[in-house]
C-alpha cells in the first residue's frame, strides 16, 4: 500500500513539474484530464509545425501541387518522434477507471488493431477499454459544441 501511494505521489509530482499542474489543487481525474488535454495540444501543435515546415521548404512547383491535406515526405528526428509518442500516450493510453460500464461492439479487425496499439505502445495497466474511453472522451470534448449545434438543427 505504501509503495502504491509513493508511486502515485511520484506521478503527481512528475505531472506538476512537467505541466505546472498542482496535484494538491486538483483531483486525480482532473489531473489526468489536463494531462490528456495537454498531450492532445502538443500533438496538434507538432502537426501544425510539421505542415508549416513542409510548406516553407517546398519548391515553387511543389507548393502549387500541395493541398492542405496532402502528405509530404520529410525527415523527422528521433527526438521529435519520441515526443509525439509521449504526447499520444498521455492523451490516449492512460489507464482509466471505468464505473457503470456498458458493452460496446467493434469489428474484429478494429478490435485487433486497437489491442495491438495498446500492447505495443501502452504502459502497464493500459487496456483497450481505457484506450477507447479516452478516444471517445477527447472526441466529445473537441466536437462537443459542434455536436450540440448540429443536434439543434
Amino acid at each position: 500500500m505504501k509503495k502504491e501511494r509513493r508511486n502515485i505521489e511520484e506521478i503527481d509530482r512528475f505531472i506538476g513539474e512537467t505541466f505546472g499542474v498542482s496535484p494538491a489543487k486538483s483531483s486525480n481525474e482532473q489531473t489526468a484530464a489536463e494531462f490528456r488535454a495537454r498531450g492532445m495540444k502538443n500533438i496538434q501543435e507538432q502537426k501544425q509545425q510539421e505542415t508549416e515546415h513542409a510548406i516553407e521548404h517546398a519548391t515553387p512547383a511543389e507548393s502549387a501541387q500541395h493541398t492542405e491535406n496532402a502528405t509530404v515526405q520529410r525527415r523527422i528526428s528521433a527526438k521529435m518522434r519520441k515526443e509525439t509518442l509521449e504526447a499520444y500516450k498521455q492523451a490516449f493510453l492512460v489507464p482509466t477507471k471505468l464505473s457503470e460500464r456498458k458493452a460496446v461492439y467493434l469489428s474484429r479487425e478494429t478490435q485487433e488493431r486497437a489491442d495491438f496499439i495498446v500492447r505495443r505502445l501502452g504502459d502497464k495497466g493500459s487496456n483497450v477499454s481505457s484506450f477507447i474511453e479516452n478516444l471517445v472522451r477527447i472526441h466529445l470534448e473537441e466536437y462537443g459544441e459542434d455536436i450540440e449545434k448540429w443536434r439543434k438543427l
